[in-house]
């Protein structure tokens, strides 16, 4: 069964002006970008998949580090992550996923609000 899939991005290159890197633009429509601060906590939700943008979820952590905790719903042992953006994270459906901000971070969720709303299930 599939909870989480990790995709460390790759750097085409790095000087002294900073980085640059390339991805792939999977779907279109609206996103969400969301910056969270150190030592806060995100999600604590999971999706059944009902919304086609969340199966699985797509989050980019585009910078700042992360502890990702999930589990599937039937089960009750957590498992846990380290993310360092940038970082592509897929969250597959019946996860409860929740983020911990180790610093403050950003990153872009691959749906929109609406989206959101009509598939997260609160824990």
């Amino acid at each position: 069964m599939k909870k989480v899939k990790i995709t460390k991005f790759n750097f085409l290159s790095t000087d002294e002006r900073g980085s640059t890197l390339e991805f792939p633009l999977e779907r279109m429509g609206n996103s969400l970008f969301a910056f969270r601060k150190a030592g806060t906590l995100s999600g604590n939700h999971y999706h059944k998949g009902i919304e086609n943008n969340k199966n699985p979820e797509i989050l980019w952590v585009l910078q700042g580090e992360l502890k990702l905790r999930y589990k599937h719903v039937e089960d009750d042992n957590w498992e846990e992550r380290l993310i360092i953006g940038p970082s592509k994270v897929e969250i597959f459906p019946n996860i409860i996923h929740v983020l911990e901000g180790l610093t403050d971070f950003f990153m872009l969720e691959l749906n929109s609000l609406e989206q959101h709303v009509n598939d997260t299930f609160k824990i």
